[in-house]
């Protein structure tokens, strides 16, 4: 009888073990569900626009037409700029995560045209400018000819927080990676236009033809050439009024001898 008893109170503490672990394991199998890092909006950016230099200079280069076989300039230019500087007010944020930063975009259209705006950054190239920490300002430069010159060129700024996932494109064949910036964006600034004035052509020269032989003096040895020329003519010049001088002399001379020698005699 004591056997039996014993037998049951064994089978019941194994029964309440069992039982205990069966409840246990699916609480420590839960992982708890991150807490997402909230993103804060950014503010709507504050901006102004410079054109700035140095000047540009574009030589003036010469190619052979293949199909002529004639020589074709392509004439330079000069622009008094080199590109506008685009000077967007710091907003209040540091990135406290690690991975979320605040970025700008930048859009251009001719000032012409009702609504074909170009965006001169992008996620997939991951090349979107980020705020400086170094300065209350952050100054980017965008090149002539992006913006172009002789027109007026609108521009507008947009903020964004946030950090780039890459993923596939979905295509079976080929796949490729693509990036997107996951965050918050403000929206565009307001609009402000800026006015490059026109290239100013460079001063055409000649263009060498295919057939002019390579000996051809250039202007520099044309102007030695005159140079010389010059120089050996009036020598020249010196040489011979000094022969005719001593000519004259040497006339002068023996007619003043032959008249003493006459007087003599």
């Amino acid at each position: 009888m004591g056997s039996i008893s014993k037998s049951f109170s064994l089978l019941v503490i194994v029964l309440l073990v069992v039982s205990s672990l069966i409840m246990v394991k699916p609480a420590f199998a839960q992982t708890p569900t991150p807490t997402p890092i909230p993103i804060p909006t950014p503010s709507v950016p504050e901006f102004t626009i410079q054109p700035v230099g140095p000047p540009t200079l574009v030589n003036t280069t010469y190619s052979l037409d293949q199909n002529t076989g004639q020589i074709v300039a392509q004439i330079g230019y000069t622009n008094e700029y080199s590109a506008v500087n685009i000077t967007i007010k710091n907003q209040p944020y540091n990135s406290a995560s690690g991975f979320l930063y605040l970025h700008y975009n930048i859009r251009i259209k001719d000032h012409n045209e009702a609504d074909n705006w170009t965006d001169l950054y992008n996620a997939d190239e991951e090349n979107y400018p980020t705020q400086s920490t170094d300065s209350d300002y952050t100054t980017i430069s965008i090149p002539i000819p992006t913006i172009p010159a002789g027109t007026q060129t609108d521009i507008q700024v947009e903020a964004m927080i946030g950090y780039y996932e890459t993923h596939f494109n979905g295509n079976p064949s080929p796949q490729t990676q693509i990036s997107t910036l996951v965050g918050e964006t403000s929206g565009w600034s307001d609009m402000q236009t800026v006015t490059i004035p026109a290239n100013t052509p460079l001063s055409t020269t000649p263009a060498p033809s295919s057939s002019t032989s390579t000996l051809t003096p250039t202007p520099t040895a044309k102007s030695s050439l005159l140079l010389i020329t010059t120089v050996a003519l009036v020598v020249i010049a010196f040489l011979l009024a000094i022969i005719i001088f001593l000519v004259l002399y040497m006339r002068k001379r023996r007619i003043a001898f032959s008249q003493t020698k006459h007087t003599l005699f």
